[in-house]
């Protein structure tokens, strides 16, 4: 608003003068405001009693105009804890007796504990673990199968493991082959799992070579007695495999050796500042070969660790990745070795000073091949029995009559429990069902089994028409009918808000806020009184209500079921065209009376079905008609002329901005006029204070 000074001259209240001239048809805009403001207020119910119209109209009414809606069937076991029953519509009436023989289980398989290699027994088992550490010899691939039951949608699935993968490698094969897999690393155990209850969907993992053997043994998976089919074809792998092995841990030390030489100063320096008696070229012998005892690896591995230490503060990657996890490196590479030389170092080819030989690449070979065949032949023979005394021992304890000893023995192994994929088998009515989980389908009714039965036990399964849960659909429908009725007629026969406007901003100004709020209500409450929609929707629905429907040749009402209005005294107001139900415990009007109602489903469902169908098809048909819409008027689906109400109120924005501009410019006109008497009168003095001054004044 632009700053007005005014009356300088004249002395005159400018302000005052103009407001009291443009006060007439600022009253105009005010008016316009007001209306726009009724209207919204108007639009606001209609759009809240809509909700609930529609509500009835999609829910209660479109449900109930179906004959499915009524067939509800209920069913009662003698014994919920064996079995849970939901009834179907195709259910038939009937009592049938059930025994539970066996649940469904799924193929589950509880690991033993993991335990490391002697050497390692300082570690902990964690997920990076590899399997050398558990003690599996490096060089030949561990090969084992994953067989899947019929209906699993698998074929056999291969893994092929070394004593480089780490267990969470061996658990991510076990996944992707699929089945579900955990490493537990606070109980040092592997879980794992079929992904379906039943036989069919059951698994099992058997080694296929001897190395895969060992794999599953150090994992704590060798549940099952090991078959190898060809153990002379497996020794001569084995033969090669152990050579390998030898040599690779051979090689192995001579490249630590050369770092240790690599890094002699630094590692002097801090041998010598510990006392420790040695320095690094005397871990090595005549042949340059490292030899180091159990005391000097001690010494050994702190310098290391200090200097790995400072070679990561210092930034030094190429000394950190030479040196970093060296102790562990030389302690896998003597475990080897001492593995192969303790079962097998009798065929290694030494001199006769009994030393072992090794050829111009440092590498060793066997001395005869056919007797170390042999011996590891009767090595895999013996690891065979072992593993089957083993998987004996397990099977003892999972007798029914397992003996204390028997269980004692399993359990002190340490050893995994495979619990075998099973069906669930139950008697109905005498016939026997399988199914590979714990429900069954049959003849409308869902089972689920939660429990096997005893011996001489039958659960007792009645299936029979659900008279209450029909009685509560229809009461449903009558409450939120005689809701929404009751509701329409108080809208519609408010009292008159004559002599109420929405209030402008300055009269609120004048007004406390439990003022403005009573009189705005007031002004809402009647928004809709005698609304001619309104009343004729509302009395559509009565009408239907009212009038029936013929049910077998026969005109039907709702008061044949025992359903009708109060006394016009007794109702309250607005609430003269609601509905009751006799005996319905919840109504306090009508709670007294016979239930008719109830009676009727439970004796003749066939009328009551009949009646509330087309009745409910009835209300629903009239309201969609009078809802379906009118173009430019009313969108679909709506019970108001929403289009219409909309198209006026916008008509409105439109009309005020252009009474406000004509009212700012009638006002600006006026102050022109005042500001031009203000130029004169100055003129006016200017000149005869000039005259005044001339006739020397």
């Amino acid at each position: 608003m632009p700053m007005r000074l005014s009356g300088l001259m004249s002395g005159m209240d400018t302000e005052s003068i103009v407001a009291q001239l443009v006060e007439t048809r600022k009253a105009k805009v005010t008016k316009a405001v007001k209306a726009q403001k009724s209207l919204k207020y108007k639009q606001d119910a209609w759009k809240d009693l809509n909700k609930k119209i529609l509500n009835l109209y999609n829910k209660s009414l479109n449900n109930m105009r179906f004959e499915s809606s009524f067939v509800k069937k209920t069913t009662k076991v003698s014994n919920s804890s064996v079995v849970s029953v939901i009834t179907g519509e195709n259910a038939m009436n009937s009592v049938q007796t059930l025994k539970v023989d066996q649940l469904a289980k799924t193929g589950f398989l509880t690991g033993g504990k993991i335990e490391l290699a002697d050497w390692a027994k300082d570690s902990e088992v964690t997920g990076n673990t590899t399997l050398g550490d558990l003690g599996l010899i490096a060089g030949e691939n561990a090969n084992m199968t994953i067989s899947f039951g019929k209906e699993s949608g698998k074929g056999d699935e291969f893994i092929s493991v070394t004593a480089n993968t780490t267990i969470n490698s061996f658990v991510a094969s076990l996944r992707e082959a699929g089945l579900t897999v955990n490493f537990d690393e606070s109980n040092g155990r592997i879980y794992m799992a079929s992904k379906q209850s039943g036989a069919a969907q059951d698994f099992n993992i058997v080694a296929t070579n001897v190395a895969g053997m060992e794999a599953l043994s150090a994992l704590k998976l060798n549940y099952n007695s090991p078959t190898i089919k060809d153990v002379n074809g497996n020794a001569a792998t084995r033969v090669q495999s152990l050579l390998d092995s030898y040599n690779n841990s051979l090689a192995q030390q001579k490249s630590l050796g050369d770092t240790l030489k690599k890094y002699a100063d630094r590692i002097d320096k801090i041998l010598e500042a510990d006392s420790a008696g040695f320095k690094t070229e005397d871990l090595f012998d005549a042949d340059g070969n490292l030899s180091i005892t159990d005391d000097q690896l001690k010494k050994v591995e702190g310098a290391i660790s200090d200097i790995v230490k400072e070679a990561e503060k210092n930034k030094e990657p190429n000394v950190v990745k030479d040196l970093k996890g060296w102790t562990d490196s030389w302690k896998k590479s003597v475990a080897a070795i001492k593995n192969v030389t303790d079962k097998y170092g009798d065929y290694l080819k030494k001199d006769s000073n009994g030393n072992i030989l090794l050829d111009a690449d440092g590498k060793a070979s066997w001395d005869e091949t056919q007797d170390i065949r042999a011996k590891v032949v009767q090595d895999i023979t013996d690891e065979i029995a072992k593993q089957n005394s083993f998987a004996q021992t397990l099977e003892n304890a999972k007798k029914p009559d397992a003996t204390a000893a028997e269980i004692a023995a399993a359990n002190a192994l340490g050893a995994p429990h495979k619990t075998d994929g099973a069906d669930s088998r139950i008697t109905l009515n005498g016939v026997a069902y399988t199914s590979s989980r714990n429900t069954f389908e049959v003849n409308g009714l869902t089972l689920t089994v939660n429990a096997t039965t005893n011996e001489n036990e039958e659960v007792t399964i009645t299936t029979e028409d659900d008279v209450s849960g029909v009685y509560d659909m229809i009461k449903s429908f009558i409450k939120e009918y005689s809701t929404l009725i009751n509701e329409m007629d108080k809208l519609y026969n408010a009292d008159s808000a004559k002599g109420y406007e929405p209030l402008t901003d300055e009269e609120k100004e004048a007004m406390s806020d439990s003022a403005i709020e009573e009189w705005e209500d007031k002004i809402k409450d009647a928004v809709l009184r005698k609304d001619s929609t309104l009343g004729t929707f509302a009395s559509e629905m009565k009408r239907i209500m009212m009038e029936g429907v013929e049910v077998n040749g026969k005109r039907m009402y709702l008061s044949n079921f025992g359903i009708g209005t109060l006394n016009y005294f007794k109702a309250a107001d607005n609430e003269k065209n609601a509905y009751h139900i006799d005996g319905d415990p919840d109504d306090e009007s009508t709670s007294g009376n016979p239930d008719k109602l109830k009676s009727m489903i439970a004796n003749d469902p066939d009328t009551v079905v009949s009646f509330f169908t087309q009745l409910s098809k009835n209300l629903y048909d009239k309201m969609f008609d009078m809802m379906k819409g009118v173009e430019g008027v009313s969108s679909s689906m709506t019970a108001y002329e929403d289009k219409r109400m909309q198209s006026d109120y916008d008509d409105y924005t439109v009309k005020i901005k252009e009474l406000e501009k004509k009212l700012a410019d009638y006002e600006d006109k006026w102050y022109a006029k005042f500001a031009a008497m203000e130029t004169a009168l100055a003129k006016m003095q200017n000149n005869a204070s000039a005259v005044t001054s001339l006739l020397g004044g």
